[in-house]
């Protein structure tokens, strides 16, 4: 069994003509692009450069007509436009990336991002009522309201026109807006449907700056950054246009990125130039959430837009501190819910844990670590005396926002995606939401094995790349230092430059893992300042490599002598010495060699 407790499957090797479809790219690049559905020559192509598959004008989404029709007459009036968005980074992104294109074209708008702990996600009828008092004429949602049919319909009632974009899965009945933008529409012929809430916001700014007569102080190319930032922070699959999106964010953030996100990456240690999508994913995304899980999402919002660059290094110290109370609570909070769920020896089908000293900002991180350490759906909450407000998280085979849907009647407002949604609930309904909850998971995970796949692309002979040579090689290069055309075709360099063409990395495309069988453990390290994570040498009959377990010092004393490893192939550069490590994902003793 693997140290992870996980069912390896390794996906099946092409044919060899198959694997030489595309002549000019390496086979094993070949293999991982089928691995992801990806099995068109000219698909492939247009993925390895980056390009959608799909035709991208923004007016073909259903409502954007309409849209900017009446944003281009506020804009003509001068009337008061408020962009309402959601607190995490997709919606922070949104705002900042709509107020400023409005801005540009010179309209008078402002931004309205609810307070996470007093509002709750989305619309709410208490800041309806302010924003109509204030006179506000047209409101437009960003990563909210495609649920707010109530909010919309109050806002309407008070003389205000709603238009509505989120990408979020619609309701059973959709909000009285005077356009709804959400390719997720049956009726929307928009052919790619997984735009984030800031993808979508950059459409309707795309389509404004193409509809609208303005000095050029703006372009598209000034808004990808957010675009990027959003994306990849609310974990939206980086395929097709989300992956040309993204691409050319990172590219934008790499040359010229805005004040506020050139600080961050500073306090966060990111060189500028090599910000990548786990950059964004585990150091920019988290800080710029950590805003609104633990006070106000403002500060995030004031990064993004300030031209001050003393204050940009404020706030960017500020998230970051806030950013390391977040990790704290998170653990702490992590801790006492896994106790519960140990209780109970996870022999229930799904948990819901509720109480009035979890800090409702961190609910949803505690729910995904709890979701990858026992393997159910998992929603987490904080239990007040009038209202419950929490978030869940679930696994393959269990859609979290259809099952809420199904216990709308007691819910007060509930929302999301199938891998994870937000919900508020009266307390004195909680015993009967879980109840009901822990039915739909009787109903559709009962048959189901509830063991967590490692899916691996390819086997991989790690004795067959001259892993010196290939570090030689790609110091060099990073350096500026010449390289002769025979060196370029390397087999182990071009193999590594396949693998960067495959980038960004996550969900829809995640970072490829291969397995390497029989290999001699030669020694294993703690390491860290809480020794929480594995360094292992590991011996291919050839050469030796680094390999690097993060969050497994558990898994020290229970290594054989001769192990498998599944692992990431990644790069390291130290002191600008590029080095190729080992990112182990699972490992489990060579004498298992299980036909998975």
């Amino acid at each position: 069994m693997s140290l992870a407790g996980k069912l390896w499957q390794i996906k099946d090797k092409l044919a060899d003509e198959q694997l030489e479809q595309l002549g000019d790219v390496p086979r094993l690049v070949v293999q991982l692009l089928h691995n992801r559905g990806i099995t068109q020559t000219e698909q492939m192509r247009r993925f390895l450069s980056g390009q959608p598959y799909t035709d991208s004008d923004p007016f073909q989404l259903k409502g954007m007509d309409a849209a900017v029709t009446r944003l281009r007459a506020a804009l003509q009036e001068g009337e008061p436009i408020v962009v309402y968005g959601d607190y995490d980074a997709d919606g922070v992104t949104a705002t900042a990336l709509l107020v400023q294109t409005l801005s540009v074209l010179g309209g008078q708008v402002q931004p309205y991002i609810p307070d996470r702990i007093e509002e709750g996600y989305g619309l709410n009828m208490t800041a309806v009522s302010r924003l109509a008092e204030q006179g506000t004429r047209l409101l437009v949602t960003v990563d909210c309201g495609i649920r707010s049919v109530q909010e919309v319909s109050y806002a309407q009632d008070l003389g205000m026109q709603v238009i509505v974009t989120d990408h979020h899965v619609l309701g059973y009945e959709l909000p009285p807006a005077l356009a709804i933008i959400n390719p997720k529409q049956p009726d929307c012929p928009y052919p790619f449907k997984q735009l984030a809430g800031v993808g979508l916001a950059f459409k309707l700014a795309q389509a404004l700056l193409r509809s609208v007569s303005h000095t050029g102080a703006l372009s598209e190319d000034d808004l990808v950054d957010l675009v990027a930032v959003g994306t990849v922070a609310d974990v939206a699959p980086l395929v097709d246009e989300n992956r040309w999106l993204v691409r050319c964010g990172l590219d934008r953030l790499n040359r010229a990125p805005r004040l506020g996100l050139r600080a961050l990456c500073e306090v966060a240690g990111i060189p500028v130039g090599r910000i990548t999508g786990d950059s964004i994913g585990y150091a920019l995304g988290p800080r710029l959430n950590a805003a609104g899980r633990l006070s106000s999402s403002l500060a995030a919002y004031e990064l993004l837009v300030t031209s001050d660059p003393e204050r940009a290094f404020e706030l960017a110290r500020q998230l970051n501190a806030q950013n390391q109370e977040r990790q704290e609570l998170t653990r702490v909070a992590v801790e006492e819910a896994r106790a519960f769920i140990e209780a109970d020896r996870a022999s229930s089908l799904l948990y819901l844990i509720a109480e009035p000293y979890f800090n409702p900002g961190v609910v949803g991180l505690v729910a995904a670590r709890l979701v990858e350490e026992f393997y159910r759906p998992i929603l987490v909450a904080w239990r007040g005396e009038t209202y419950t407000r929490g978030s869940g998280r679930s696994i393959p085979g269990f859609h979290l926002t259809h099952a809420l849907d199904e216990c709308v009647d007691l819910l007060e407002h509930h929302g999301g995606h199938s891998a994870a949604a937000g919900f508020t609930v009266r307390t004195e309904r909680l015993r009967q939401l879980y109840t009901r909850l822990l039915q739909i998971a009787a109903r559709e995970l009962a048959e189901k094995p509830l063991t967590p796949v490692l899916e691996i692309d390819a086997e991989l002979k790690l004795d067959k790349i001259d892993r010196r040579r290939v570090e030689d090689l790609l110091t060099a290069r990073a350096a500026g230092r010449p390289i002769a055309e025979q060196e370029l075709q390397h087999p182990g360099l071009r193999t590594m430059d396949g693998l960067q063409q495959l980038q960004p990395f996550g969900a829809g495309n995640p970072v490829p893992v291969f397995v390497t069988h029989q290999l001699v453990l030669k020694n294993v390290y703690l390491m860290g300042g809480d020794r929480r994570h594995l360094k292992l040498i590991l011996f291919d009959g050839k050469q030796e490599w680094e390999a690097v377990a993060f969050q497994r010092a558990e898994w020290r004393d229970r290594l054989s002598e001769r192990v498998d490893v599944a692992y990431s192939l990644e790069v390291n550069d130290y002191n600008g010495r590029q080095r190729l490590q080992l990112g182990v994902q699972d490992i489990r003793p060579s004498e298992e060699c299980l036909n998975a």
